[in-house]
């Protein structure tokens, strides 16, 4: 038997293990606590492989109250069966803004800390280092894979979407359902694969990135609470297009509360208060310049859009939301990356659980309707498609790589063999390990019509029934009206 060593200081845990003659560096600092919630009779051992297991998370708050923000100390104690396999400080916060608003079961955020409560980048199981990561609730989905679902497949096609792994999440000693541990979107070689910028590459060619936008709301990115925080934009957080979402002038300054034409581009990497003068000024031209070749329907290759954005990216982000029939697609949870000397690439994707038939909104309950026409339905909504979308679609060009590239995921990862594999796949794993059953004891939530429901199961596989059937049914209709584009 492998040996493991573990030394005890006053208020440190140090744990090493030494498995197959390599040394597993657990150098997890975690400051003791003799009144945690953790079981008694967990012990350390080496595990190298954490495929379709589900692991048991306890987290410990240390009498601290979880808020929105900041965040507030807390340990937290990653278990397979009696087995600990990552131990650490961390930070830990409430997530989400619609979710969290609506549904009972709550996300988190939370960033590994070392003993003196500063962050820390760590390998939690097989994830790659890193200090950020979420634990996403289902909570509205009661198929429980929507998200996992459809980040798995982007990941097929070679478009990456953060990594995931469902666990059992125990809060303070309470058990608190079924949760996805996965990676939150960041520059990274292991997650968003871009340049790293400081606000003092101001020069070419290190002014022209690493960089990550998003279109979302504004929620979570200012001071402010409820509703009202969702449309409330300020130069810190990014810059708007000059045109609106039919490709208008605006004639009327940004900022303030959002005015359903108007898309805002949001600094994800780096945030407003890292970034330069010069950078915001290159990202805006940038864009800028990219929007009117749009619009003046320059389709040159060399010449029009084509130069400024990764048209491959555009294609598989645009496939992925309408086979999913993400009504949030486009318009809200949207990211985009520019690396140093590189276009812009669309993704990564997030945020799908209102995805594959889980909306009521009357449009959207018969997944016969493109959504990149979301307009057309909700003209009134605050957060409106950008122009980009239809002047895409209007490049004959455009069309025909997209149509060349569903011929050839339909015929491959977009199969209806490999979908219901990795359907099943996810299913098993869940099964294995009694995850379904013992989140639905905790979320009675099975035969009750939740926010955005249109399918409500009675049982979990008549969930998993509605969403294959439904699945199905939206490969057939894109598959007769794409060849109409």
């Amino acid at each position: 038997m492998k040996k493991l060593h573990c030394i005890l200081l006053p208020f440190i845990i140090i744990a090493t293990i030494a498995c197959n003659k390599k040394e597993i560096s657990a150098q997890i600092n975690v400051t003791n606590s003799s009144t945690d919630s953790f079981p008694r009779n967990a012990f350390w051992y080496p595990i190298n492989n954490f495929s379709n297991k589900v692991p048991t998370v306890y987290i410990h708050t240390k009498g601290n109250s979880i808020v929105n923000e900041p965040k507030v100390q807390a340990i937290v104690q990653i278990q397979i069966g009696d087995t600990i396999v990552f131990k650490s400080n961390i930070g830990i916060e409430y997530r989400g803004s619609t979710s969290f608003r609506l549904f009972d079961q709550k996300s988190y955020g939370f960033e590994l800390r070392d003993a003196i409560n500063q962050s820390t980048d760590s390998a939690i199981m097989d994830f790659p280092k890193q200090s950020d990561f979420i634990l996403y609730a289902p909570a509205n989905d009661k198929a429980l894979i929507r998200n996992t679902l459809i980040y798995d497949l982007s990941n097929q096609i070679g478009m990456y979407a953060v990594r995931t792994k469902y666990v059992q999440l125990y809060l303070n000693g309470k058990y608190d359902g079924l949760y996805v541990l996965m990676e939150k979107i960041k520059r990274d070689k292991n997650r968003v694969n871009i340049a790293k910028i400081s606000n003092t590459d101001n020069n070419n060619p290190e002014l022209t990135g690493g960089y990550i936008l998003k279109i979302d709301k504004s929620a979570g990115d200012n001071s402010l609470t409820g509703w009202d925080a969702d449309a409330v934009y300020t130069s810190l957080l990014g810059f708007r297009s000059n045109y609106d979402n039919k490709g208008k002038k605006l004639n009327y300054l940004p900022y303030g509360q959002k005015r359903g034409e108007e898309t805002y581009f949001m600094y994800e990497y780096p945030k407003g208060n890292a970034i330069s003068t010069d950078q915001k000024k290159y990202l805006q031209d940038y864009l800028n310049d990219f929007e009117n070749s749009l619009l003046i329907n320059d389709f040159n290759q060399f010449t029009g859009y084509p130069k400024y954005i990764d048209v491959k990216s555009f294609i598989d982000y645009l496939i992925l939301n309408e086979f999913a029939y993400n009504p949030d697609g486009y318009r809200l949870s949207t990211f985009m990356n520019k690396d140093r000397m590189g276009k812009i690439n669309m993704g990564p994707i997030w945020d799908f659980n209102l995805g594959f038939g889980n909306d009521d909104r009357s449009a959207f309950t018969k997944g016969s309707t493109w959504m990149f026409e979301f307009n057309n339905y909700y003209g009134g909504d605050t957060w409106l498609i950008h122009f980009w979308w239809n002047k895409l679609l209007s490049d004959p060009n455009f069309v025909n790589q997209l149509k060349s590239r569903w011929a050839i995921l339909r015929s491959s990862i977009f199969s209806e063999a490999n979908i219901n594999k990795t359907i099943q796949s996810h299913i098993n794993t869940l099964q294995m390990n009694n995850s379904i059953n013992l989140h639905f004891e905790r979320w009675k939530i099975l035969g009750k019509k939740l926010p955005f429901n249109y399918f409500v199961g009675k049982t979990h596989q008549e969930e998993i029934d509605y969403l294959q059937t439904w699945i199905q049914k939206r490969l057939n209709w894109m598959d007769k009206e794409i060849v109409r584009l």
